[in-house]
């Protein structure tokens, strides 16, 4: 007999097919319910315009149900413009894991009903949280349009820039922070630093250690310390700055007024000493005149008497005081103002050229001895 090659038991249907289809689409079913109570519950919820309007109908709809959530809604739906609601809005959305939506309804709400600083602060946090400095810089604009003045705002952004490895921009930022603190003096060492790190960043060295010696140049005795003097000469050896970063020493008699004869890049200029002032700044004139080329791509805010101006960065080959000389000199370039420092006044002696010596003023006279970078 041959051999079989099917099997010998009777064949019954299969069930487990059609089982497993009525399995699937139960589950298709109920995947599709779900789906659509959650858009029906955002849809029919009396707070739709709300989220509509802070573009933050992306949130689930349970996070209404959050304490105090529908109550903040409820704020928003009756007063468009509250800001005790959205701040606290926004920040719940933060804690409840959703920081980009928190962002985004500050700044929408922002957009129609004005900024302030507390909500501009909240939404920079939620980006910078989420990664998202571009946005954190887009934001700390913002807060900058607020008030060109606060310091704070300006560090805020530098941050942002660093992040996003733009030093110079963060340079520009860090530099204006510092200008626009009212005494120098009690400025923390860590705002110095980051200057003279942002320096090194983009490649100049020597320009890192004026910040170092401007903290110092304070207080000397108590600032000096072990790790100032390794960094600052690291920066010297990594540059080759000794020879050419402050030379000659002189005693130069002063008016009452501080104001002084200067000579930057062979022009002449009439300035006040100002230890008070981070840097050496100019009128556009005069750096024309000094033929220095300000970059006006990343604008520095300055203190100056009756206010703030806007500076460009620029630099100095050389900067003379009878007979004390400093080269390459960070500047800054008073932008389209040509009195911004008083009439027939060229611009402000800052510390970006006096902390490279050791500076003495007694008996009416300005006494300059070039520090050592050791």
């Amino acid at each position: 007999m041959p051999e079989r090659l099917v099997p010998t038991h009777v064949e019954r249907s299969s069930y487990f097919v059609p089982a497993a289809l009525v399995v699937a689409c139960l589950g298709a079913v109920g995947a599709g319910i779900y789906v659509y109570l959650q858009s029906s519950t955002l849809i029919l919820s009396p707070y739709r315009t709300v989220l509509e309007q802070l573009e933050a109908n992306t949130l689930p709809a349970d996070f209404q149900k959050r304490q105090g959530a529908a109550q903040l809604l409820d704020q928003l739906r009756r007063e468009p413009c509250d800001r005790a609601a959205i701040v606290p809005l926004a920040k719940l959305m933060e804690q409840a894991g959703y920081p980009r939506e928190g962002a985004r309804s500050a700044q929408n709400f922002g957009e129609r009903c004005g900024y302030d600083d507390e909500l501009l602060e909240g939404a920079y946090a939620a980006l910078t949280r989420v990664g998202d400095l571009a946005g954190a810089v887009s934001t700390a604009n913002r807060m900058i349009e607020l008030d060109q003045a606060r310091g704070r705002y300006r560090f805020l952004r530098g941050i942002a820039y660093e992040g996003l490895k733009n030093y110079k921009a963060a340079l520009s930022d860090y530099i204006s922070t510092l200008q626009l603190f009212t005494d120098l003096r009690n400025v923390a060492p860590t705002e110095f630093y980051r200057i003279s790190r942002m320096y090194d960043a983009i490649g100049r060295p020597c320009d890192a250690i004026t910040p170092l010696e401007m903290y110092l140049s304070y207080d000397v005795a108590t600032r000096q310390t072990q790790q100032i003097s390794q960094m600052i000469k690291e920066f010297a050896n990594k540059g080759s700055c000794r020879a050419t970063y402050a030379t000659g020493a002189d005693r130069i008699v002063i008016p009452n007024s501080n104001i002084v004869d200067v000579i930057i890049n062979g022009a002449r200029g009439r300035m006040i000493v100002d230890t008070g002032a981070s840097m050496v700044s100019i009128t556009p004139v005069f750096a024309a005149r000094a033929r220095i080329l300000p970059d006006e791509t990343n604008p520095m805010t300055v203190h100056v008497v009756g206010g703030t101006v806007q500076s460009a960065p620029g630099y100095a080959q050389l900067i003379q005081l009878g007979n004390a000389r400093a080269a390459n000199v960070p500047v800054a370039v008073s932008m389209g103002n040509d009195a911004a420092f008083g009439p027939q006044i060229d611009g402000l002696l800052g510390m970006t050229f006096l902390a490279r010596f050791d500076v003495r003023l007694a008996n009416g006279a300005l006494e300059l001895k070039p520090r050592g970078l050791n």
